[in-house]
């Protein structure tokens, strides 16, 4: 009889809490250079650690190239979606990386992530090469 007047009572439900604080405005690379009094220089992860400009520049590459035309945001410049084949690991530190950058209103996703480093790379190797090239060339 217990169950029957549980089934019979009704539940009670709450509207959803939705944060409607202000974010604040986005601060591009060069103001920071300016008032930490840095040098430019490409972006380009060297070593690929997980410290705090790693990341920093990371997160820049990727908030510069994730664009919204409605629906989930692209990145600008990707022309093919392939499949990349991955261990747990490697999946778990793009899910880790996506969530550390991510921030109200910008959630990249892990294989956003992914294409950004590829291209960080690829950018930074074709440079050591072409700098180890010119340098065997003197």
């Amino acid at each position: 009889m217990k169950n029957m007047a549980d089934r019979n009572r009704k539940t009670q439900s709450y509207a959803a809490i939705r944060d409607s604080s202000k974010t604040l405005p986005r601060i591009d690379a060069s103001e920071v250079q300016d008032a930490l009094g840095a040098e430019a220089s490409d972006l380009a992860v060297r070593g690929i650690g997980v410290g705090p400009l790693s990341l920093f520049q990371v997160r820049e590459e990727v908030f510069q190239r994730l664009h919204s035309t409605g629906g989930r945001p692209a990145l600008t410049g990707t022309s093919r979606r392939t499949k990349i084949p991955l261990s747990d690991w490697q999946r778990e530190e793009l899910e880790s990386i996506a969530s550390e950058i991510a921030s109200p209103g910008f959630s990249p996703s892990p294989g956003q992530i992914a294409s950004v480093l590829i291209s960080l790379s690829l950018r930074s190797l074709r440079e050591n090469r072409s700098r180890s090239q010119s340098s065997e060339q003197v």
